[in-house]
């Protein structure tokens, strides 16, 4: 899964050095509370699941993972427009090579189609939206229970035309068991998700009364 803050290059260049770091500080030290962090690229957060272990539910984590990262950005103030901050992320599911590269500075490095496929469903996703292809829907619903919208076949780049969906809700946990926290009173549905998306922007692709049938995948 890759995560990155769209309004990022926006905000740069009105905001002192500081701030973008301040900002950045605060988005990933909430990100890290959700899981283990090796690396960051400037505002790109890249999370892996199933290795070097495999586990069967890795995808069904990573979704749960990607819906606590939209909400703990919401609680993070866009310095330009004064509104909760969203992210976008991207999901792919598939086989990676994976290894400690370098004596001096070691890091841990991931490389394979399955990679640029997750970094294009990132960089294709609107902003506040959890970007998904057709196999990582099938991986996370071998395990999980999710609520997917369909978004149609889309020309993604270098990838050629894609069946994809955006992750709207967890129906095995709530936002409050993601996150770790007790829920917020101020916060009026039960399970947090009606909240997640407000502000989001309805992709023209999307069908909003389309359910998650329209997303299962044979």
């Amino acid at each position: 899964m890759f995560a990155d803050v769209p309004s990022f290059q926006l905000i740069v260049p009105h905001s002192k050095p500081k701030d973008v770091v301040h900002l950045l500080n605060e988005l990933f030290t909430k990100f890290d509370r959700l899981v283990y962090k090796v690396e960051t690229v400037g505002d790109s957060y890249m999370i892996v699941g199933g290795i070097p272990e495999s586990v069967e539910s890795h995808c069904e984590k990573i979704c749960h993972v990607a819906l606590g990262m939209i909400w703990e950005a919401r609680l993070v103030n866009d310095p330009i427009s004064n509104r909760p901050l969203q992210i976008r992320t991207g999901i792919h599911s598939g086989p990676v090579v994976a290894g400690v590269v370098g004596a001096k500075m070691p890091r841990y490095c991931l490389f394979g189609d399955t990679v640029n496929t997750s970094s294009r469903m990132e960089s294709h996703s609107p902003p506040g939206r959890i970007h998904c292809s057709e196999a990582a829907v099938k991986c996370a619903q071998n395990t999980g229970r999710f609520d997917f919208i369909s978004r149609g076949k889309i020309e993604i780049k270098g990838k050629g035309t894609m069946e994809t969906c955006f992750l709207k809700q967890s129906y095995k946990k709530s936002i409050w068991e993601i996150i770790g926290k007790p829920r917020d009173e101020n916060v009026n549905s039960i399970d947090g998700f009606s909240e997640l998306t407000e502000g989001v922007e309805d992709d023209l692709a999307v069908k909003d009364n389309q359910a998650s049938k329209s997303c299962t995948i044979s």
